[in-house]
């Protein structure tokens, strides 16, 4: 059972996920290097009207503007975005081109460079802020992805302890065994029981949101946890394996019981 377990492929899953991660960062620094190096032209008269209005899409956009050289820049930037963030985010992948900049950007800001409607600084300044504010979210998943290897890790090594323990006892006679020695593998199975117990008791506050305050946890790591192991035969392995487990110590212990009963 040892390196087998759910939650032993988790740690694979989570491995998966921070390279997902780290490309997506890194497309999104490069695709913001390539907008802050391409030229916005100050808006007319008319633009900076148009930008008065109350709705965000036309805060952005400049309908209605004579075509310039402006629109050419708006072409370079969706050039710059597939060759950045759609080429290297296999999230991508069966998106349009619009839908993919909608998802990092924001629809009115995909509207806006799709129709070639001027390259303006309160366009480019939007563009950035979006990609700052899609970067922020990715830190907040990074940090739960940390949190969550860090609580495998942990939860893994003392799940390898007491299946290395169940495995060197399986190959032992119980009827060779002694009365201090059954006991003393009773106590021992009732330890790790409790052990588990507490482990199972921790994962589902972590869950809820209850544990410490410095600690991610709550409803959105869970959202977030899930989605990483959805595609797992385990949606939650760490659970999954420490039920298990402790079902195996129950019976294991139950069998130790009855041998220490024909000893009394």
């Amino acid at each position: 059972m040892t390196g087998a377990t759910a939650a032993h492929r988790a740690l694979e899953c989570l491995a998966e996920e921070w390279e997902t991660l780290a490309d997506r960062d890194a497309a999104l620094e490069a695709f913001a290097q390539r907008v802050r190096a391409i030229p916005a032209a100050q808006p007319t008269a008319f633009q900076a009207q148009q930008a008065a209005a109350p709705t965000t899409t036309q805060a952005i956009q400049v309908r209605g503007a004579t075509p310039s050289a402006s629109d050419d820049h708006c072409a370079s930037v969706r050039t710059a975005f597939d060759e950045t963030v759609r080429q290297h985010s296999s999230g991508y992948k069966d998106e349009s081109r619009v839908e993919a900049m909608a998802t990092t950007l924001t629809e009115d800001i995909a509207a806006a460079l799709a129709t070639d409607t001027g390259w303006t600084p309160p366009l480019k300044a939007a563009v950035l802020e979006a990609v700052s504010t899609s970067r922020r979210e990715l830190a907040v998943r990074q940090e739960i992805v940390r949190k969550e290897r860090s609580t495998l890790e942990t939860a893994i090594a003392e799940i390898d302890t007491i299946v290395g323990w169940l495995q060197a006892t399986a190959d032992e006679s119980f009827l060779q065994c002694g009365f201090d020695d059954l006991r003393a593998k009773h106590e021992r199975l009732e330890t790790y029981q409790d052990r588990l117990e507490a482990r199972l008791k921790r994962r589902q506050a972590q869950f809820a949101g209850s544990t410490a305050r410095d600690e991610p946890s709550g409803p959105r790591y869970r959202s977030v946890i899930e989605s990483i192991y959805a595609s797992d035969p385990a949606r939650y392995p760490l659970l999954s394996t420490a039920t298990q487990l402790y079902g195996i110590c129950g019976d294991c212990q139950r069998t130790v019981r009855a041998h220490l009963t024909r000893r009394v």
